[in-house]
């Protein structure tokens, strides 16, 4: 069954570096998604990588979020 575009996302537009176009689409192709979806993958990597080394939010935010957001495996130890 073919997906559908969804009305409840936002449109938005980018200039990108003529790189940038080039990595975007060699992603898109290698993955088999859509630009955007490889964008929001990568947004939400770099996103749960932010909070995984404290970047993001200070570390009484972050103690609450780390449940929600986790990266790597568990037994993994934290960069110190």
């Amino acid at each position: 069954m073919a997906k559908t575009n969804s009305t409840s996302k936002s449109v938005r537009s980018f200039r990108l570096s003529s790189e940038g176009v080039r990595q975007l689409k060699g992603l898109a192709q290698d993955m088999g998604r859509s630009e955007g979806n490889v964008i929001e993958i990568a947004l939400d990597r770099m996103y749960r990588e932010e909070i995984r080394f404290g970047l993001r939010f200070g570390e009484s935010e972050n103690a609450g979020l780390e449940g929600n957001y986790q990266a790597g495996n568990e037994k993994e130890e934290k960069l110190q």
